[in-house]
């Protein structure tokens, strides 16, 4: 577990510090992500339908960057953060 938790903040970190340094991802904006999640969702799709396992280990994390930029964005808005979409996935699946 501990493992799992520090590879995940990890992340985190670094999409906190990719928003406040990169410039093009300063500039993203939950539409302007939209068509390259989608983009990375048929990449992900495509190395299913493969059955290419190395490449669904890629595009997972790549669909994960997305879900944590998202999160970002919603925790910049003030609306949700990764703690809110985390606990609303959990309380879903625990019913």
């Amino acid at each position: 577990m501990e493992a799992r938790l520090k590879e995940f903040e990890r992340l985190l970190n670094i999409m906190d510090e990719l928003r406040a340094k990169c410039p093009w991802d300063k500039e993203q904006t939950f539409d302007s992500l939209r068509h390259l999640t989608i983009e990375e969702t048929y990449e992900l799709s495509d190395a299913i339908i493969e059955k290419n396992l190395p490449e669904i280990s890629k595009e997972l994390g790549d669909l994960m960057l997305h879900l944590v930029f998202y999160a970002k964005l919603g925790e910049e808005t003030g609306s949700f953060g990764i703690i809110d979409v985390l606990k609303g996935i959990n309380k879903k699946r625990k019913r």
